[in-house]
């Protein structure tokens, strides 16, 4: 008959510090789902120190869920920091499934930086790890960032290819945050490409799960979004009560990229009530926060509104500075379709120029 081993003072004590390290862990997830980003951040540092100074899954998940944190919060080059010391420890512990999720965390943030060809490469790499990990949850993720990436090179269709993978992917594991998260980007590629029912649906579908699951950092993006979706249809009245929630739940967060995004959406509703002096002091204050927070894309789209709000204004040399460039961070983000957007407004602004000064001209004369 075998004798059952009974664990020594020092054990139970390591089993109880674990178990304190675990609480705190939840208890940190969930603030972060509830959006209480500060509190979240404190709860991981304090699980951190109960636990040893050796390379482990525990560490390398907590290091990583606090690069989030510091990510949502608009503070990119921290959150970059903690992604690769949590790919360190990952590889120390021999953690392949930490690997895989440091890597697509370290993808996110260069692509928010504006390095896409690195980032893809990236995000190639991750799913790698993943399917060698075997996680399918992962391998989901990677798949819509790399939808992402397709949306912002103009490639609408293979982003759509994209997203309806992971979708189907999040769908069969039962996943609904993953769900959400997709739904998500297609309502936003339905918005481009002028299929607004289908975005509404998608928006509406995937903003149910957010309310459901209490995640408001997700409630918070599909107001920003179903915002966007209204302003693209002109329905300037209908998109002010979801940007201003968005804007609500993003200074209630503690981010200050949503808040960005929400701020410039208001400008644009400024702007549409000929209040060009309230829209350029929204789009001063996204400007700053897009720039702090290191997000080339937001960046350039801010710039793009502030062009036309000077351009509107009669301010043809601020429209064309602001113009030029975010016609250059649209293509080094490879962005072909929103540069050429730019770059059509830039070309109809300069051949006006001449026309005006020469008429100036034949006035003196």
């Amino acid at each position: 008959m075998s004798q059952r081993k009974v664990a020594g003072p020092e054990q139970t004590k390591a089993l109880g510090g674990l178990q304190e390290v675990d609480r705190l862990v939840e208890v940190a997830r969930d603030e972060e789902r509830r959006g209480e980003l500060a509190e979240a951040l404190g709860h991981f540092t304090q699980a951190m120190k109960g636990l040893p100074d050796t390379p482990s899954t525990r560490r390398a998940d907590i290091v990583r869920w606090m690069g989030t944190v510091r990510r949502e919060m608009g503070d990119t080059s921290a959150a970059e920091s903690l992604y690769h010391e949590s790919l360190r420890i990952a590889e120390g512990a021999g953690y392949l499934a930490g690997e895989a999720h440091a890597v697509n965390c370290l993808a996110i943030v260069t692509q928010r930086k504006g390095d896409v060809d690195r980032a893809a490469t990236l995000y190639r790499r991750a799913a790698r790890l993943a399917g060698l990990a075997g996680e399918h949850r992962l391998s989901g993720m990677v798949e819509q960032n790399l939808g992402v990436l397709a949306n912002i090179r103009g490639d609408l269709d293979g982003a759509f290819v994209r997203y309806r993978a992971a979708l189907a992917a999040f769908e069969i594991a039962g996943d609904k945050e993953g769900m959400s998260w997709v739904l998500n980007n297609i309502g936003m590629l339905k918005t481009d490409m002028h299929e607004f029912d289908e975005a509404h649906r998608s928006l509406d579908q995937g903003l149910e799960i957010a309310t459901e699951q209490g995640d408001l950092r997700m409630q918070g993006l599909f107001h920003l979004n179903l915002a966007e979706a209204y302003i693209a249809e002109r329905r300037f009245d209908e998109a002010e009560e979801p940007c201003e929630r968005a804007l609500e739940i993003a200074s209630r967060r503690g981010d200050s990229l949503r808040r960005a995004d929400a701020l410039r959406f208001l400008a644009v509703l400024a702007r549409e009530r000929s209040d060009y002096a309230g829209a350029r002091r929204y789009l001063e204050d996204a400007l700053w926060l897009a720039r702090e927070g290191e997000d080339t894309l937001l960046v350039a789209e801010i710039l793009k509104e502030k062009g036309t709000t000077w351009k509107l204004e009669g301010s043809q040399s601020e429209a064309l500075a602001s113009w030029e460039e975010a016609a250059g961070l649209f293509r080094s983000l490879d962005a072909t379709l929103d540069a050429a957007a730019v770059e059509e407004q830039l070309a109809s602004l300069s051949a006006r120029a001449p026309a005006a000064a020469d008429r100036a001209l034949g006035g003196r004369a």
